[in-house]
């Protein structure tokens, strides 16, 4: 494999490891934290951008929209582990 794809190929996957652990931190801080905090504001930076187009596209789904839960913090994670895997068998 190419020296380049595989820098490449690391540095989306370290940027997809600081992905999750944002949106785990935002997630665990939603449930038990301030809003507010420097950390929270952090994490809702980094990982917004990201699941706000998934967000946007779940929310076109009726049965989705309907019930009142937003699906795309779980959507956008899934998605991340899909991609994660698949830039893994690219050995």
């Amino acid at each position: 494999m190419e020296p380049v794809f595989e820098v490449i190929k690391l540095a989306v996957l370290l940027f997809m490891e600081v992905l999750g652990y944002a949106m785990l931190i935002r997630a665990v801080l939603s449930i038990f934290g301030s809003e507010e905090s420097r950390l929270m504001v952090v994490c809702y930076a980094v990982s917004e951008p990201v699941v706000a187009p998934v967000r946007n596209m779940l929310d076109r789904v009726p049965g989705i929209r309907d019930i009142g839960i937003d699906f795309s913090f779980m959507a956008t994670y899934l998605l991340l582990e899909i991609v994660r895997l698949l830039l893994l068998s690219f050995a």
